[in-house]
């Protein structure tokens, strides 16, 4: 009776020698003619060939091994064929687990063409769990140099994911270079708009999906990339007409995204081992953090004042009624003067609204005296406190003169920054390049290209030029960083306020701008007493 042989082949990117991603390799190719001539050689029927392209050695979930392991299990074959052992897997315990064990229960005959791996010839097991051995250090070593590669690529900046955040793309020119995808840039703009004019997460996300925005996963699908988002959520309007809905995890996470500060944040996830797939969070400390590598999305300040207002609980926003968020002026920056608890928003009679200490309603009075106040009052005392420092500030040409200098010595400064940042760009494009030289350098002495005396010469100008550019790396982000915290002092100077001197109008923005938090006395006092502690 003939024997029914199988072919399995298998190449990983770490192989490399690839042709199309979405198509086998020569490599491949060149397994299944080897094998199929060996095949034909000794005489043995072909049952199935099983193809494996991009996946690693050590994955267990191959859609072609696991479908051959089941018709093994079935008897279908009686011998598999590789191009050798590494082929089959690099992982100890599965060649242990296969080649020794269930293949001798099922009557499987392994056979590695290149390596002299053969199952059916006694006495070559120790060979062959020597060979599991050093594929396993090879697998081993081969991860801890990628990720040592990729983690000195994330040190200087250098993107290496594998889809790029919402709101970003790849530079055509640079494909570690962030750059900003318009289309997305604006949606994220407008994210952060509507949470700081004080609407909910939960409402933004209804907004964004009344308004038919893509979500980033149908974002990156129309751009071609095959992309499957597991906690994607879609509501059915019909047979044929379905919408993506957005999500608030994903509307919390974008809020909280610095990467759209034109920063490098990278590092935030690891694998547990070279073994597993499994990521584990790595502490923020521990993210790697490069600053200013490109262009930001989200300014400074409207950043800052959306982390400030991510810890303020808020109600949901009623869509039909946009104009007006359930969400109240001043929520979060409310206080008791006595007992320093949140007030908290309430309903009184005809629906007026009314803020009353925290503390008081959580222990019914006993642990607070009554401090409450009407909405529309505080609304309007704080109003006419903001119209008064209006009139104190323009009340003489002096005023105005100091308040366009403090535009234009902003602006200066800003311009300033622009520079320092491209500047700092080039600088670590110039270090990289420096870094592949080097390692260019390395492989020609190897090769045997360069001689001694001109590695060591070579080698020496290139460690002294790197060591310059390391000390200009440092002086450019330390001349970034003072210039961020002398626009950031700028910003506290009170120049805003010429936005609100034609038409004073109280709104979240104008409270978030000027309000730092407001104290709120006893309602029953002589005169009670309001406390405004502004920013500037």
């Amino acid at each position: 009776m003939q024997e029914k042989a199988v072919i399995y082949c298998r190449l990983s990117k770490e192989d490399g020698d690839k042709v199309e991603k979405d198509n086998s390799s020569e490599s491949i190719q060149n397994q299944k003619l080897l094998l199929i001539e060996h095949a034909i050689k000794n005489g043995w029927q072909i049952h199935e060939i099983y193809t494996d392209d991009d996946y690693s050695g050590l994955d267990r979930d191959r859609p072609a091994f696991n479908k051959m392991l089941e018709d093994a299990e079935q008897g279908k074959f009686n011998i598999i064929l590789c191009k050798n052992q590494s082929r089959f897997s690099r992982d100890i315990e599965v060649v242990e687990q296969y080649l020794h064990n269930q293949f001798i229960a099922w009557n499987i005959r392994f056979i590695g063409i290149v390596d002299n791996v053969d199952t059916g010839v006694k006495g070559g097991k120790k060979a062959r769990q020597i060979n599991s051995l050093v594929n396993e250090w090879y697998s081993e070593d081969l991860s801890a140099n990628v990720t040592a590669a990729l983690n000195a690529m994330k040190q200087n900046g250098l993107y290496v994911g594998h889809l790029c955040i919402y709101g970003y793309k790849r530079d055509p020119n640079n494909k570690h270079k962030l750059i900003i995808d318009r289309e997305a840039a604006e949606v994220v703009r407008e994210i952060f708009d509507l949470y700081l004019k004080g609407y909910g997460i939960a409402a933004i996300a209804n907004i964004l999906t009344k308004k038919r925005y893509k979500t980033p996963t149908e974002h990156k699908r129309a751009q071609g990339k095959n992309y499957y988002n597991p906690a994607e959520k879609k509501a059915i309007h019909g047979e044929k007409n379905d919408i993506s809905i957005w999500s608030t995890s994903t509307i919390r996470k974008i809020l909280r995204e610095r990467i759209y500060l034109g920063h490098m944040v990278q590092g935030r996830e690891k694998k547990v081992s070279y073994k597993s797939k499994k990521m584990i969070k790595v502490p923020e400390k521990d993210w790697i953090v490069v600053k200013n590598t490109h262009e930001r999305i989200i300014n400074v300040q409207t950043f800052d004042k959306v982390q400030s207002r991510l810890g303020v609980k808020s109600s949901n926003i009623d869509l039909d009624k946009e104009k007006a968020p359930k969400t109240h002026l001043f929520a979060g920056k409310v206080i008791c003067l006595e007992c320093k608890s949140t007030m908290q928003k309430r309903y009184g009679r005809n629906k007026v609204q009314y803020l009353k200490c925290g503390l008081a309603l959580k222990t019914k009075n006993d642990k607070c005296s009554l401090h409450t106040i009407r909405m529309d009052t505080l609304t309007a005392a704080v109003k006419d406190a903001l119209c008064q420092i209006v009139k104190e500030f323009i009340k003489d040409d002096a005023q105005e003169v100091a308040l366009m200098s403090i535009v234009n010595r902003k602006n200066s400064l800003r311009l300033e920054l622009t520079k320092e940042q491209h500047s700092l760009t080039e600088v670590y494009k110039k270090q990289q390049e420096a870094s592949d030289t080097l390692a260019n350098v390395y492989v020609d002495k190897v090769k045997g290209v360069l001689s001694e005396v001109e590695f060591k010469v070579i080698k020496e100008r290139l460690g002294i030029d790197m060591e310059h550019i390391k000390e200009r790396v440092s002086k450019t982000q330390e001349a970034i960083k003072q210039l961020e915290n002398k626009i950031k002092n700028e910003e506290k100077n009170p120049f805003k306020i010429r936005d609100y001197i034609e038409h004073v109008e109280m709104s979240y923005a104008a409270v978030t701008d000027f309000i730092d938090y407001i104290e709120i006395g006893d309602k029953y006092s002589l005169s009670q007493t309001i406390n405004i502690h502004w920013i500037f």
